[in-house]
């Protein structure tokens, strides 16, 4: 069963899709990066990946992001690591009320949003995978061009716009404790060929990880695993990873 949904974090409507192969099946949250959104190639693989692995899953997009009639509510230069972790722990609550098994719920973090779970240190996820996600953010908001307009915001290389607190609350984030409190099952995959988050972030992202934890570095593999046997392997080892773990 596939189905659209829209849910409520802080008042605010995000739109998502979730499948459900049968009730009781454990469930994977599917958590884009800062840019990124629910329909990207890499989200509808793992979906229909997990789904035919007897998974259910949710993937939802964060406040202001999407595109279209899918996009969620509020403006996207309002996004703050702390209103994603609102948004992803609302996330967990709505998966809850769907006929899944709440003692397995697992997610899946791409960039920034391998951050939002791990910075949330919700008890309720038993294991996740992390994709490209940085360990931290060393570039402060002064080293980009137009902060100091008088505007308050900051131009991605994208060209989209976000205030530049999100870079000054982001930098506050201690990526090495929220690791050591984790104590779930973590793959971490990394692309050796990643030019926006080097691969040394998810070799600290492994270290400083305890527990049960392993290491994937996707050769030639870049920020987005886009390339087709790229994205294949990274599909293929998430959903053996969280097979054995949920």
């Amino acid at each position: 069963m596939h189905k659209q949904a829209v849910f409520y974090s802080q008042g605010v409507a995000l739109r998502a899709d979730h499948n459900l192969p049968f009730k009781g099946a454990p469930c994977v949250i599917l958590s884009h990066g800062l840019e990124g959104d629910k329909d990207g190639a890499k989200w509808k693989l793992l979906s229909e990946r997990l789904y035919d692995s007897g998974f259910a899953s949710l993937r939802f997009n964060y406040h202001g992001c999407g595109e279209g009639t899918e996009k969620s509510d509020g403006d996207f230069e309002d996004s703050f690591l702390s209103r994603r972790i609102l948004d992803f722990k609302a996330a967990l609550d709505y998966a809850e009320e769907l006929d899944i098994d709440n003692r397995r719920l697992g997610a899946i973090g791409s960039s920034l949003g391998g951050t939002v779970i791990i910075a949330s240190g919700d008890a309720r996820i038993r294991a996740m995978v992390s994709l490209a996600t940085p360990y931290s953010f060393k570039k402060p908001a002064e080293d980009y061009p137009d902060l100091n307009k008088g505007t308050g915001l900051v131009d991605l290389p994208s060209g989209r716009k976000i205030k530049s607190t999100f870079f000054h609350e982001i930098r506050e984030f201690d990526a090495g404790k929220a690791l050591s409190n984790l104590d779930y099952p973590l793959m971490v995959i990394h692309g050796s060929a990643d030019q926006v988050v080097p691969v040394e972030d998810g070799q600290k992202i492994y270290q400083k990880a305890r527990g049960c934890k392993e290491l994937k570095i996707i050769k030639n593999g870049n920020h987005s695993f886009d390339d087709p046997v790229h994205l294949a392997q990274i599909v293929d080892l998430s959903c053996r990873w969280l097979k054995k773990h949920l």
